[in-house]
């Protein structure tokens, strides 16, 4: 095994079993219950934040059907813990049935390219939601009540945690493989990649599915914890817009990224949404578009910006007083 080089090497490896380990102590720290339910909400926002990276980040594949995925995951676990089934049974089948779901979806809709894609993807999220607000078995557009005898808050926050690492190490893992390879070469280029022995067909079915089985995970744990949830919310178009507005957030394409921009949504999203309730959809627009046009790389993108910007200060000439150098880290003979 090759082992790390360097002090940032190591900070990759050694952060995200910190970052767990604090969040394994968290309930066992005298943390309060608000907290915990914070953490608890950022953690299924990041899990899904994760999977949609998969596809729309390292693909290049964007799509607004996430909520079809969710949902399906939130209804499969409701009906089976109402059955007499574990709650982790539920959050089982409920990814695979929301992997079964993404290869009827994307059989026919992976053909189409660029908007049509993205239009197919719209119209497949509001045709389930029409469908499942008519069904009796689901509750229809009255909702889905989960009646769980033994209410613990403490073991559905370690349910999230469970599933939003199990997201980060399906994302390490594939971000490193010669299939993310694949995947970033469709992104750049699809023909070309063909060309050079990629299936991107095949490729994007696969990793859809790995996508929407966290998806589907992520929608069964949230469910079990809101115990009442309904079609209008689980298959919202909503909640597809906030699924991809995640890593666009945080920078799409990288683990880190979708990371930070779940983290960022779920915590920003309680207080926006109580705040400003009639607005807060206008809100999530204006900040996409403000990250689209002043920094694609999302927010990650931003400080790795600023970290290459403190390193050429370091590096720079002390007497120099050249403001291009000073902010691009060259001459100003060498452009931007």
């Amino acid at each position: 095994m090759k082992l790390p080089s360097g002090v940032g090497g190591w900070v990759k490896v050694l952060l995200p079993w910190l970052l767990l380990a604090c969040l394994l102590l968290m309930p066992v720290t005298g943390t309060s219950a608000n907290v915990i339910k914070l953490i608890f909400i950022t953690a299924v926002w990041t899990t899904t934040s994760l999977a949609w990276n998969l596809l729309g980040g390292m693909a290049g594949q964007v799509s607004f059907g996430f909520a079809v995925f969710y949902g399906i995951g939130a209804y499969t676990t409701g009906l089976l813990m109402h059955a007499g089934y574990s709650p982790y049974l539920g959050f089982l089948c409920g990814g695979i049935l929301a992997a079964v779901a993404s290869f009827i979806i994307g059989i026919p809709t992976f053909r189409l390219r660029g908007p049509y894609f993205v239009i197919a993807t719209i119209g497949v999220t509001e045709a389930v939601r029409v469908v499942m607000n008519n069904l009796d078995i689901t509750g229809g557009a009255g909702g889905y009540r989960i009646d769980e005898k033994q209410y613990n808050p403490t073991e559905h926050y370690f349910s999230a945690i469970a599933a939003v690492s199990l997201a980060f190490l399906v994302s390490s893992l594939i971000a490193s493989s010669k299939f993310g390879l694949a995947l970033r070469a469709i992104k750049q280029d699809e023909d070309a990649a063909a060309d050079l022995g990629v299936k991107p067909y095949y490729a994007k079915l696969w990793v859809h599915a790995i996508a929407a089985v966290l998806t589907g995970i992520a929608g069964g744990i949230y469910a079990r914890r809101a115990a009442f949830f309904y079609p209008g919310d689980v298959f919202a178009f909503q909640t597809g817009i906030s699924i991809l507005l995640m890593p666009v957030i945080g920078g799409i394409g990288t683990v880190w990224g979708a990371v930070m921009g779940g983290v960022i949504f779920g915590i920003v999203e309680e207080e926006l949404v109580a705040k400003f309730p009639n607005i807060h959809l206008l809100l999530y627009g204006s900040l996409l578009i403000a990250i689209i046009l002043f920094e694609p790389d999302g927010l990650l993108g931003l400080l790795q910006r600023l970290a290459r910007l403190l390193r050429s200060k370091r590096s720079e000439d002390p007497g120099s007083n050249n403001p291009d150098q000073v902010l691009w880290g060259r001459g100003g003979s060498q452009g931007r």
